[in-house]
């Protein structure tokens, strides 16, 4: 299915987080689509998920929802890295291509780490199903894997 949004046109195909070996977790952007946000950690901790949880930091206004999501981290004995420097879903990119690369993913529900991924997969969380979602640049008539 293509979805065209403001950032561009996207492809999007259905998929699943158990093919991928590693995920990189855009946390607020998951736990903002969740009833009882502490689910995503605890769920993890008890799947023995190998997931990097991403946690925006990078502005004033998220620290007190970011402390309260590295406590669950640390409850839950799951991988948390801190944003400082930009959105999560930027850095879960970064992460996920300089640590894992082929055979990982980055878990969101933003367009905009698929501008960014190269040779992670992006995985969308959208209407309670998971997508790979794939940019088709202006003027490319193909598709960028």
């Amino acid at each position: 299915m293509r979805v065209k949004t403001r950032k561009g046109v996207f492809e999007l195909v259905p998929d699943a987080w158990q093919r991928y070996r590693r995920l990189y977790v855009d946390v607020f952007s998951i736990a903002a689509a969740l009833s009882q946000p502490e689910e995503l950690f605890k769920s993890a901790a008890e799947a023995g998920l190998d997931a990097v949880f991403v946690v925006d930091a990078w502005s004033e206004t998220h620290m007190p929802l970011a402390r309260r999501f590295l406590e669950l981290c640390r409850r839950h004995s799951v991988d948390c890295r801190l944003s400082e420097q930009k959105p999560a879903e930027l850095y879960a990119v970064e992460l996920c291509e300089a640590e894992c690369g082929v055979g990982c993913a980055v878990l969101t529900r933003d367009y905009d780490a698929a501008l960014r991924a190269g040779k992670c997969a992006v995985l969308l969380l959208r209407r309670g199903r998971m997508w790979r979602v794939r940019y088709f640049p202006p003027g490319a008539g193909g598709s960028r894997a």
